[in-house]
């Protein structure tokens, strides 16, 4: 069972954003209809949790440090990423419920608008990154003797939870091939570092390298933590991939065909749910 799913999901088409049904990107996996005002409602309490946390760790930045060393770590690529996800799928879903023509043009044309596709592709490098973030900050950057604060907990903790917590929840599905999408932010950030090597940056301590394991000085020590990243954002997007196919079981198990209304049962029939698996 486990070869089909992988050969079914390892097919060409997947490469792309083509989706059916296209209103997955637009609700929660536990919803029975198109539009829900709790769904609404949570991707409003996601954004402000994510802009809140931006807010709190620019704050607690600018105390100690200046401005321009606040976009140079990886963590604030990060959340500053997790805060547009949240704003814009927040507003996506907002002119979902609330323009119905927009809503059936839509569904009419069974086709991804460009602005889905935009927001699954940030949604899948936000999800990744949070995760290899948390495991490197932890396992890797952490000095014990620094204090862990508030903003510390938010950009290196709860960023990871709060994206579990979207995983478990969002409709839409995850695509083995799109891990190409965190790869390409991992990969930009390595460029990035390397290119501010260069022009003579510094960190918020006033070192010439952003990390210690990220000093280009170093250049072979560099790579390999470059590599190391990018191998653990495959692996990491594999498990996720995981609890994608454990939530859509899981829905599966719960929920039965005839039991939605008429014109919501061709979303979750048998073979719309085949395409989610």
């Amino acid at each position: 069972m486990v070869n089909q799913v992988f050969k079914k999901e390892l097919r060409l088409h997947n490469c792309g954003f083509s989706h059916d049904p296209v209103d997955s990107l637009m609700r929660s996996q536990w919803q029975s209809t198109s539009k829900n005002v709790f769904y609404l409602i949570y991707r409003w309490l996601v954004a402000i949790f994510v802009v809140a946390v931006v807010g709190i760790a620019l704050e607690a930045h600018l105390r100690k440090y200046t401005m321009g060393t606040f976009f140079v770590y990886l963590t604030r690529w990060g959340i500053t990423t997790n805060m547009i996800v949240g704003v814009y799928g927040a507003v996506l879903v907002t002119i979902w419920h609330f323009h119905t023509d927009y809503q059936e043009r839509i569904l009419k044309n069974k086709r991804m608008p460009t602005s889905f596709k935009i927001y699954w592709a940030l949604h899948n490098i936000a999800l990744v990154t949070s995760f290899v973030i948390t495991i490197v900050y932890w396992s890797v950057l952490h000095v014990n003797k620094k204090r862990v604060d508030l903003p510390n907990i938010l950009s290196h903790a709860m960023n990871s939870v709060i994206m579990f917590i979207d995983i478990l929840i969002v409709a839409y599905p995850m695509r083995l091939y799109h891990v190409i999408q965190p790869l390409c932010f991992g990969v930009c950030f390595g460029v990035f570092s390397y290119i501010y090597h260069l022009c003579g940056g510094v960190n918020q301590h006033g070192a010439h390298f952003i990390y210690p394991v990220l000093n280009w000085a170093k250049p072979g020590k560099a790579l390999i933590t470059v590599t190391s990243v990018l191998l653990l954002v495959i692996i990491m997007h594999m498990i996720l991939f995981c609890v994608y196919k454990l939530r859509v079981s899981t829905q599966r198990r719960l929920y039965r065909t005839a039991s939605l209304p008429k014109d919501e049962s061709q979303t979750f029939s048998s073979s719309s749910l085949d395409s989610y698996l």
